[in-house]
């Protein structure tokens, strides 16, 4: 396997670029390395990219990947576990959209048990009725749903909650709307995780940029780095759909989009993109 980062941490842009100001103290806040990846769903007709040909690579990405809360898409209920069978740092929230348990797609949050504990979470969907499960908004597809955490920093009694959220392909007013919804959510909220759909400048980005959030890969100054590639390397798609949006006051001091090949292909069918941020201090 071939690891490439595309991304470089910004105190090195920095040292770069004129005017550009040092790092961040340490002592201005707790700093929590997020990361937001696509698995593709298990789809048998995938070929030689179905999912019991990427499960282990797709796990061993995770798990070594550094970060310490993870949004996933795209994930049903078998390849949650066999994500977890293979490493027992994480514990994670999330539901099936169809039904609330099992069944559909779940977007779960994984977050690395040794450092958080579990204060709260929950999955809202993205309809008019966010609270009724299974719902189905404007003119999306399918189910949409956002999964939620509350997380307690073990050593800093820091407090973070993050959203992680998958918009759907088709529907445009749906993905507006969603974006809406997640801007409302984000008011208690510090980090938005997910495949959003839509690119930078389109409506659902403006929508979420006009309420105050900041999208990190504008921040580090990487708008052409896609992260929908397809698994084929050579396609030529380079579309970038996924996005870590952070609520005002934290400080973006990294941003990667992993960029692993295995005999030319990749894990998924979008790449990882994984940032460090230097969250606000927290009255205790």
């Amino acid at each position: 396997m071939i690891m490439l980062r595309i991304g470089i941490p910004l105190f090195l842009l920095c040292a770069l670029v004129s005017g550009c100001g040092s790092p961040p103290s340490s002592e201005t806040g707790q700093d929590v390395t997020f990361m937001s990846f696509n698995i593709r769903y298990a789809n048998p007709g995938d070929g030689v990219d179905v999912w019991a040909n990427r499960r282990d690579w797709v796990a061993a990405l995770i798990d070594t990947s550094g970060a310490d809360v993870i949004g996933l898409q795209e994930v049903l209920h078998g390849q949650l576990e066999d994500i977890l069978a293979q490493t027992d740092r994480f514990l994670w929230e999330g539901v099936g959209r169809d039904d609330g348990r099992q069944a559909g797609e779940y977007s779960p949050i994984l977050f690395d048990r040794r450092r958080f504990e579990q204060l709260d979470g929950g999955t809202r969907w993205l309809s008019p009725a966010p609270d009724s499960i299974g719902s189905q908004g404007w003119d999306a597809a399918l189910p949409r749903i956002a999964t939620w955490v509350t997380l307690r920093d073990r050593t800093s009694e820091q407090r973070i909650t993050v959203w992680n959220t998958h918009f759907d392909h088709l529907g445009e007013q749906a993905r507006l709307e969603s974006a809406r919804l997640i801007r409302a959510w984000m008011a208690e909220a510090d980090v938005a995780l997910g495949d959003f759909n839509a690119l930078p400048e389109s409506d659902p980005w403006m929508a979420l940029v006009e309420g105050g959030l900041q999208d990190a890969g504008r921040m580090a100054g990487w708008d052409s780095v896609g992260t929908f590639r397809s698994f084929d390397p050579e396609a030529g798609i380079s579309n970038r759909i996924d996005y870590i949006w952070l609520a005002p006051g934290h400080e973006l001091t990294s941003y990667d989009v992993l960029d692993p090949i295995r005999i030319a292909r990749y894990p998924s069918d979008h790449l990882p993109v994984r940032v460090s941020v230097r969250l606000a201090p927290q009255d205790q």
